[in-house]
């Protein structure tokens, strides 16, 4: 009866902790948890980073940008700005700026937005993954955390102001290996 009763509770806490509870509106945009139609094959992410480019190093972290890549979707709209929260990048909490620039959604081939994404890894952090850098280099960076999307999207005639969360889980190639 106590395994059963442990085994409940650990299947609980992780149902808890896989549903993220957004308020209602944000920022004046209302939440709406809705899955993105894509028109690429299943499998397919509706945001997802190019190659990273620039890296800057200073005495207070590592800078990175990379590009952002929207794959085609059904729906039309326009997007005001993107925010990101949680961010982790190779095991590492990283911030990211908010990025401001409004884009038509894309819905015949993918679109890499013109400005690349800011990264930012404050030097605990920055140390940190530099020291696992150099005792276990890895190919491929895992990039997971949430994206709010600000925008107004249409349906039919009508064009509702909302903020859609999307989960990330994405991996790039290690930008220091280059």
């Amino acid at each position: 009866m106590y395994r059963i009763l442990c085994l409940g509770l650990i299947c609980a806490a992780a149902v808890q902790a896989q549903s993220f509870t957004y308020p209602k509106e944000i920022r004046g945009y209302k939440v709406e948890r809705t899955s993105v139609e894509l028109k690429e094959p299943k499998g397919s992410e509706l945001i997802s980073f190019g190659d990273p480019g620039g890296v800057s190093m200073s005495p207070l972290g590592i800078g990175l940008e990379i590009p952002i890549v929207v794959s085609p979707v059904k729906q039309k709209g326009k997007v005001d700005f993107l925010v990101f929260e949680e961010i982790v990048v190779n095991g590492a909490s990283v911030q990211i700026d908010e990025y401001h620039r409004a884009f038509e959604l894309p819905n015949k081939k993918r679109l890499t937005l013109r400005e690349p994404l800011k990264f930012f890894v404050h030097l605990p952090n920055a140390v940190l993954a530099a020291l696992g850098e150099l005792r276990n280099s890895k190919e491929k960076w895992v990039i997971s955390g949430r994206v709010l999307v600000f925008g107004r999207f249409r349906k039919s005639i009508f064009s509702f102001k909302r903020c859609i969360p999307i989960e990330l889980e994405l991996t790039i190639q290690n930008p220091l290996r280059k």
